[in-house]
């Protein structure tokens, strides 16, 4: 890819119709108007989306500039769509390529939605299957280990603030980060709901114990989730908000559960490291917020296989599917397992 040439072409210099059209398709409607065909996508698939079709139009403001004078609908064809994929294939691989077709589908239904773009889904499929396999293997990790992890921390931060009859800085941020392995094995929420936690709008209580009540314009799926909290971690969670968080510099200044040393809540990739850190030093490898979700529907899979499908509800997940793929990966290693040491039984 020529150098000097920009990727993406910046929201300002995109073609005055794909911009009036884009704007349009998020228009939030009442029961007199319309809304956007886009108005119930989450903020991460809106940004996914106007990426993908910001990079389409830097590359035809590179190569094709005389088509960003014709309309959205009229500049896109087969042979296009040949030359963008060539031109993207010089800065990436087969498997983002065909991510990227999927979004820009995604983009030209919201500008064009009146026009068929499944010669496109198809495309990307073709490229996606075609793609080189690599087989990713995560080190076996369930939730009752991580939470035991999160227990130990929290216990760790309690002894050695009880030791010195004070709480410093780094008891309050172990206590902080034990909490949230603890929380995130057993309700495995996704990246943006763990961030936008708040005490008294999220995690609610009512006599002894908390819950978590998060509406649906804070879940991926655009459904509210409601999660009881056992009692031990809401023992837990009292002494870390009566106690630890308040040593927390700016902790006071707002309600998210989560505080960060730099006077704010903690943003994604300060909790994502966090947890990261925690566990690669416990473990010998980093655990990241995503793996939570795999080992919550792995646990489930070993300890009640039959009853394997509720794991979908934990996960907020609007189907069976993927929760699937990891209750089949559980279920080869237990097989595996059994395999070996029968034959190590019967060499015995």
């Amino acid at each position: 890819m020529p150098r000097g040439h920009r990727i993406h072409l910046p929201f300002d210099s995109w073609p005055a119709e794909d911009k009036t059209r884009w704007q349009a398709a998020f228009k939030a409607g009442d029961r007199f108007d319309g809304s956007g065909p886009g108005s119930h996508l989450a903020e991460s698939s809106r940004r996914n989306r106007r990426d993908s079709y910001a990079r389409f139009l830097g590359f035809l403001s590179a190569n094709r500039r005389d088509l960003l004078q014709r309309p959205p609908d009229a500049r896109v064809d087969r042979l296009i769509v040949a030359d963008y994929v060539e031109w993207r294939r010089r800065s990436c691989g087969e498997v983002m390529v065909a991510a990227d077709l999927h979004e820009l589908r995604g983009a030209l239904r919201l500008i064009c939605p009146d026009v068929d773009w499944s010669w496109l889904l198809t495309i990307a499929k073709r490229i996606a299957a075609m793609a080189p396999r690599v087989s990713r293997k995560y080190h076996l990790v369930t939730s009752e280990r991580l939470y035991a992890l999160g227990i130990e921390l929290m216990d760790h931060a309690t002894a050695a603030a009880e030791a010195t009859a004070q709480t410093s800085q780094a008891d309050a941020l172990k206590y902080r980060d034990g909490l949230a392995i603890s929380l995130l094995a057993l309700i495995p929420l996704r990246r943006r709901t763990l961030v936008a936690l708040c005490v008294d709008r999220h995690l609610m209580k009512t006599g002894n114990l908390w819950a978590l009540d998060i509406p649906a314009a804070d879940t991926k799926t655009r459904r509210p989730l409601d999660y009881p909290i056992p009692k031990e971690l809401c023992t837990r969670i009292d002494l870390y908000l009566e106690r630890f968080r308040r040593r927390i510099p700016g902790a006071d200044t707002h309600t998210a559960l989560w505080a960060s040393i730099q006077g704010r809540p903690m943003c994604a990739k300060a909790i994502y490291d966090a947890v990261r850190n925690r566990t690669k030093k416990a473990f010998g490898f980093g655990i990241n917020l995503h793996r939570f979700r795999h080992a919550a529907a792995t646990f489930w899979s070993i300890r009640d296989p039959v009853n394997v499908r509720g794991a979908k509800d934990l996960l907020g997940q609007a189907s069976f599917g993927v929760t699937e793929k990891h209750y089949i990966m559980a279920q080869s290693r237990l097989a595996g397992r059994a395999l070996a040491n029968a034959v190590d039984a019967a060499r015995k």
